[in-house]
């Protein structure tokens, strides 16, 4: 097994690259044009072809051809720490699978899950060993895992699979990208993983309790100081009685796109890109995170640590759901997390029904600016084992469970209700986990409909809306109305409403990455240039390293294989299109 052994041990640094994919509860675009085309409401509605019902006589390569047989699809879970099933349901056995199999004849088997942080690990081991699942989903950030797939000829080619089976929904949306979230994972025109379309406006926003902000006389902050005098006063007044602080990501405290409790937009009010392939003032390609604009935020977070306003534990909160937990019982009134964070928090208003939460876009930049980083265009990607005889069943998969979920079929969609209403971890449900299909500009398009119905009265905004859509901008609405904390209106009031109203406004400013795939060299010197580069930032914010340490991390990054990617990168950038 060429590489893969060396590369287990790599794999256990690896796992410090996986973002938190902030993998929001879907909903569906306006009809609009976009870089992919114009999306039309007068075709029918994506997910519903008419080979829904095909007899077993039906052509098996078609997107919703049922096999003649139940045939079994082995695959492999990160374990969620808050399922939020309906009694009764697994992650085997729920209404999404049991709907697959009804639909398809294809029946999910787990064989094996684990907390999030091993799932490399595990995954790993079953390469060396030979074992891969029938299909299996990776992130973004475990690119490096799917070239050794690939050079390895472990994945299936899955072009035929994607060109007769996928439905006009999945189509259209990838149409949005200009089908560039696919191309990552094509080589030599085949394709060997369908990954969803990395959306834009994910970007981190403040997060602050609104109540404790009212009951210290504060106001909205707009900037790096605003924040710094709420921090102070939040300590000294102990708003909640057990306040510990701001709260930060332990192992990516500076963040970069979307990366939930990292201090990412303290680093752009600075005009810092951590993590992201940039340009430079003077046109040269760097990486935003040994750019001189990083000091100036770690400087800021090193001063708020010492003087108590970051949670002193901090370092210490690396399992799953730990920093949730202080959030959700009322120990931290300030966090940078993205738009979907309302479904983070959902067990606030259950613990604290008089707890108040706005999002907010700050801080800005003396400009005046809300500096944001855009994602590369790829997110999760599912992937089939070569050895598995029915590779065009996950495609088929991926239809039918976003029929359900997106409201195509009204008898999947019925099904599937309490699942939802329960803030389900549609991640975990799903049988191709993270894989996301979503428009382009879903966010802003689905917080205009909300917007529109709370703010008018009229359901509208967004002409392409699925009754999953409607749903939210509905629940949104009944808790305007209601204050109810029954179902899902606290969570899309906040979400779909405050949260996604506020990532397309006119004093947002994008910085868009000049590159956002792997080079040759990344698969050996990537994961030890990442870990350098978290521990480097967490040693400066903590205080074990003073502030100019910085200039001695951008050395060694530098000196220890960044100068190698930063050529790859620029040669990458200069033969693209070419």
């Amino acid at each position: 097994m060429k590489r893969f052994r060396n590369l287990l041990l790599g794999l256990l640094v690896v796992v410090l690259l996986i973002s938190t994919v902030a993998c929001s509860a879907p909903g569906k675009g306006t009809a609009n044009k976009t870089s992919g085309g114009t999306r039309t409401n007068d075709k029918k509605k994506p997910g519903k072809g008419e080979n829904n019902n095909q007899d077993e006589t039906a052509d098996i390569m078609t997107p919703y051809g049922k096999y003649p047989e139940v045939i079994e699809m082995h695959t492999a879970k990160r374990a969620s720490s808050k399922p939020n099933f309906v009694k009764g349901d697994t992650v085997e056995d729920n209404a999404m699978t049991r709907y697959v199999q009804d639909k398809l004849n294809v029946k999910l088997v787990v064989d094996w899950e684990v907390e999030g942080s091993e799932f490399i690990n595990k995954l790993s081991l079953n390469i060396i060993s030979d074992n891969l699942p029938d299909m299996f989903t990776l992130g973004a950030g475990d690119y490096l895992v799917y070239k050794q797939l690939l050079e390895n000829d472990k994945l299936a080619d899955l072009t035929e699979a994607y060109e007769k089976c996928a439905g006009d929904y999945m189509k259209d949306v990838f149409s949005s990208y200009d089908n560039k979230n696919l191309a990552p994972y094509t080589e030599g025109g085949k394709l060997y993983g369908i990954a969803g379309g990395r959306y834009g406006y994910e970007h981190n926003l403040l997060w602050l309790r609104k109540d404790w902000m009212k009951e210290c006389n504060l106001e909205v902050p707009k900037t790096v100081e605003d924040i710094k005098h709420i921090l102070t006063v939040f300590k000294e007044k102990n708003p909640g009685g057990h306040n510990v602080g701001m709260i930060l990501n332990a192992t990516d405290p500076a963040g970069g796109y979307g990366s939930g409790y990292s201090a990412t937009p303290i680093f752009e009010a600075y005009g810092a890109t951590p993590k992201t392939w940039i340009k430079d003032k003077n046109g040269d390609i760097v990486y935003g995170s040994v750019a001189p604009e990083m000091k100036e935020g770690l400087k800021v977070l090193a001063e708020w640590y010492k003087e108590g306003l970051i949670d002193k534990q901090f370092p210490t909160r690396t399992d799953g759901g730990a920093n949730d937990a202080v959030w959700n019982g009322s120990q931290s009134g300030v966090v940078f997390a993205p738009w979907h964070f309302s479904y983070t928090e959902a067990d606030l208003p259950r613990n604290n029904p008089d707890a108040e939460v706005i999002p907010v876009n700050a801080p800005l930049d003396s400009e005046g600016n809300f500096n944001v980083i855009w994602p590369g265009p790829s997110g999760d990607a599912v992937f089939i084992n070569k050895k598995y005889e029915h590779p065009e069943a996950v495609v088929k998969v991926m239809n039918a469970e976003y029929d359900m979920w997106r409201g195509f079929d009204p008898e999947g969609t019925k099904l599937i209700k309490p699942n939802r209403d329960a803030n389900v971890d549609w991640g975990y449900m799903f049988p191709t986990s993270g894989v996301n299909l979503e428009y382009a500009d879903i966010i802003p398009n689905v917080g205009l409909l909300a917007k529109n119905y709370i703010e008018k009265d009229k359901l509208e905004g967004a002409p392409s809306a699925t009754e999953m859509d409607k749903e939210m901008a509905r629940d949104a609405k009944n808790y305007a109305d209601t204050k109810s904390l029954k179902g899902m209106g606290w969570v899309h009031y906040h979400g779909r409403y405050l949260g996604s109203n506020l990532v397309n406004t006119p004093e947002v400013k994008i910085t868009y990455p000049v590159f956002s795939f792997t080079t040759e060299s990344m698969a050996d010197l990537k994961p030890n240039l990442d870990t350098l580069e978290s521990t480097a930032f967490l040693q400066i914010i903590t205080g074990e390293k003073p502030v100019d340490y910085f200039d001695e991390f951008v050395k060694q990054w530098y000196g220890q294989g960044g100068d190698t990617v930063t050529k790859e990168v620029k040669n990458e950038v200069k033969n693209m299109g070419k």
